[in-house]
């Protein structure tokens, strides 16, 4: 007989937390490698979906993690300088998928990322962060962002001094305009804020915008003006100039308010919540732009890795949304001393993808998410956007990244 549930009856859930259950969820993470306890930290929070220091309360320790360690008996963890790990190797039966050095018999660490897994002399651990520092110097690519500037301060004029539209204001984003770029991996984003186009129904009028400024652009672009390429996109005009850039042309209603914006999108089907994506160029711009220049060096460094690689297809490949957006992460969660160290963090964070869990709070709360992106996995939040997930298994599967991030040589 089938039991009956009555209206407004509830469920309940009794956690149980207790030292035990800790203790093997700490040993499971550092079944691979010692860590910093930041990391650790960083590692549990992923895992898990709470905070290290929230999970200690629980079972009722308010202090530093070392601490608990310290104060546990018979522990079978080991704190040295500013390393956790296991104590002796038969702790330790699960291989990390880099393998393990016959000779030695221990966990060998991620290929090209030795020197962050295991002690070092400062002067070596020195040599290396200089060896990326002289890397980013050659892929930053300074000298022609002057040029590319002034070819996209052309195309907008050609298209405000052109067009019927009556435009209130023109944002840039991209990698121009976050800081980001890379040699022969530049994009940029130019938005156009126009008054009097409705601020729903984009399936409506967006098309044929897209489509008169395609031939405004046909016509009024010469040869000298290096822009081929062009072509019309679901949702934008598509160029390349001078060879070395892409360049995408977008259109949004005017909105009075960032908290607009966000009401018109909770309004709207999910469907059709990615065209206010061209609405929230500034703020997700902002959101890079003003990070520290030590991040936007991790940031390059990733997007050169990205682009050594060989990806099956668009899928497979990780946008540059993701690869910012882990940056910025890792960089507030661990505080990396120097760019050795930074990048060992991020490609951790992108071999164990879909463990991700990771919700802003600088443009929402937790609360205003969309709550069935809450219980997607991989979660990595649009900062500005709390209705869109990066991560979208339909966007975008981190298989290949994963396996990439685990078994390639950063550096060569």
């Amino acid at each position: 007989m089938a039991a009956v549930i009555a209206d407004g009856a509830s469920l309940r859930f009794d956690v149980k937390a207790s030292d035990t259950s800790f203790l093997a969820q700490l040993t499971e993470l550092l079944q691979a490698r010692d860590v910093s306890p930041d990391e650790l930290g960083l590692l549990y929070c992923y895992k898990h979906g709470v905070s290290i220091n929230q999970a200690m309360k629980l079972i009722g320790f308010d202090g530093k993690l070392v601490d608990f360690l310290c104060s546990q008996n018979r522990s079978a963890f080991s704190v040295s300088g500013k390393m956790v790990g296991l104590k002796g190797e038969s702790v330790r039966p699960a291989l990390p998928p880099w393998g393990l050095n016959k000779e030695k018999k221990v966990a060998m660490p991620p290929p090209g990322l030795e020197s962050e897994c295991v002690s070092a002399e400062p002067e070596a651990e020195h040599a290396e962060n200089q060896q990326y520092l002289e890397l980013h110097n050659r892929i930053c690519g300074r000298s022609s962002n002057s040029k590319i500037a002034q070819t996209l301060s052309d195309i907008v004029e050609v298209v405000t001094r052109t067009t019927f539209l009556s435009v209130e204001k023109v944002v840039k984003g991209g990698s121009i305009a976050k800081g980001s770029a890379i040699s022969g991996s530049s994009d940029a984003e130019i938005v156009f804020f126009v008054r009097g186009v409705p601020q729903v129904g984009h399936d409506k009028w967006l098309p044929p915008l897209l489509r008169a400024t395609y031939r405004i652009l046909s016509e009024h672009l010469g040869t000298d003006s290096g822009v081929d390429g062009l072509s019309v996109t679901e949702d934008s005009v598509h160029m390349r100039v001078k060879g070395i850039i892409t360049v995408d042309l977008r259109f949004s209603p005017v909105f009075d308010t960032f908290s607009k914006v966000i009401q018109t999108i909770a309004s709207e089907g999910p469907e059709v919540r990615r065209h206010y994506t061209s609405s929230l160029v500034q703020e997700r711009t902002q959101f890079i732009a003003k990070q520290p220049g030590q991040v936007k060096i991790t940031i390059r460094l990733l997007k050169w890795w990205r682009d050594q690689q060989e990806w099956s297809s668009k899928l497979f490949r990780p946008a540059d949304e993701i690869l910012e957006l882990l940056a910025v992460h890792s960089a507030l969660q661990s505080k990396p001393a120097d760019q050795r160290i930074a990048v060992a963090n991020v490609m951790l964070l992108l071999s164990q993808f879909n463990d991700l869990r990771i919700v802003w709070s600088n443009y929402y709360s937790k609360d205003d998410v969309w709550s069935p992106l809450l219980r997607q996995r991989p979660l990595l939040m649009d900062p500005t956007n709390p209705f869109v997930n990066i991560a979208d298994a339909q966007c975008f599967d981190p298989r290949e990244m994963m396996k990439l991030a685990q078994t390639s040589r950063f550096l060569g």
